[in-house]
């Protein structure tokens, strides 16, 4: 999994910090470049397969001085990863695509040539006679339950309650800020929600009488919609993701 990570905020601090030009000793004048002010975002995004592009972001009518321009995406640390150069571009490129971690948006102004604009390198290495805007975060997240492992499980329906246990995550890689136990029917309709395995090894699935029920484990960001019993776990909505099933067979005696 990549995973980009955000060590600190000192990498826009520093780049914001870029006095943008360089000393030239030929006695010309030199032209103030101002990159401006850019809105729009933050975004979140999951990461998911499906593409993932931003959109509404602007560039200040006013402040903005220099004869060529481009958008720069960096990672947290300002190793730049693309330079769009127009607004359309910018709004073509699939963040999904990148995998987990923080992309910052810039916008770059520059007279004359400019050094080490190119992707790979780090925006604090740029030189020339250039400014870079404020940034705007493009967050990637991405969740991961993993498998799990034990059953099948086979109970009788004869008032004597029915425990499962032994249930593990097979996975080490896991991700996801938040997570839950699922028990759905076997049409994926959620019975329950226990919160830990100790909660779901307290389910007694005698009480459910016979019939099939379904184990899952749910990794998921804030914001999932549908998590709740009496919806299908089709219908969920947000960024998360499922494991494979355990199955629990509930036998007529």
């Amino acid at each position: 999994m990549r995973n980009l990570v955000c060590r600190s905020i000192f990498a826009m601090v520093f780049l914001l910090a870029l006095p943008g030009c360089s000393n030239d000793d030929d006695g010309s004048e030199m032209i103030v470049v101002d990159a401006g002010t850019i809105s729009g975002g933050p975004f979140e995004f999951c990461v998911d397969g499906t593409p993932d592009n931003v959109s509404g972001i602007t560039l200040s009518s006013t402040g903005n001085k220099g004869s060529n321009s481009t958008w720069v995406i960096t990672d947290a640390e300002g190793n730049i990863l693309g330079l769009p150069p127009t607004t359309e571009a910018l709004e073509g490129v699939d963040f999904d695509g990148a995998g987990a971690g923080l992309c910052l948006i810039w916008y770059l102004t520059y007279e004359g040539e400019i050094t080490g604009a190119v992707a790979g390198n780090n925006a604090a290495d740029i030189t020339g006679n250039f400014d870079l805007s404020n940034a705007i975060e493009v967050q990637r997240r991405l969740t991961e339950a993993g498998d799990i492992t034990g059953g099948p499980f086979n109970f009788t329906v004869d008032d004597t309650p029915d425990f499962v246990s032994g249930i593990g995550i097979a996975s080490e890689e896991l991700s996801g800020s938040n997570s839950s136990w699922v028990i759905t029917d076997d049409q994926g309709n959620i019975l329950g929600l226990p919160p830990t395995v100790e909660d779901l090894e307290a389910v007694d699935f005698n009480a459910a009488g016979p019939g099939v029920c379904l184990i899952w484990y749910l990794r998921f960001e804030d914001g999932l919609e549908g998590a709740e019993a009496g919806a299908n776990a089709a219908d969920l909505e947000g960024c998360f993701d499922l494991s494979n099933p355990i199955t629990v067979n509930r036998l007529d005696p």
